[in-house]
């Protein structure tokens, strides 16, 4: 049985599937998420298994390290170790 389009949903003939993202397209439909622009095998960049153009292909980026509870104990910690002084002998 022929599967469905990723993105229409209707079924998808041999004919006229892309097989990419582990999903099936028709040519049509195959398009990046952000300006429609038709896409192929060739110039496709795929994200979260969506297709993207190279313009709008996202960008990842460094995020800020979240205060979990073992990173608070680690800067609790190092806070204490450089508190310590060193008695002369």
């Amino acid at each position: 049985m022929n599967a469905p389009c990723a993105r229409c949903g209707k079924t998808v003939y041999p004919t006229e599937k892309i097989s990419c993202l582990d999903k099936n397209w028709h040519k049509g439909c195959f398009h990046c998420e952000v300006c429609k622009m038709t896409l192929n095998m060739k110039n496709y960049k795929g994200y979260d298994k969506k297709p993207y153009c190279n313009a709008h292909y996202p960008k990842t980026s460094f995020t800020i390290v979240t205060d979990t509870p073992e990173n608070l104990r680690l800067k609790q910690q190092s806070e204490l170790q450089s508190q310590t002084s060193v008695k002369p002998v």
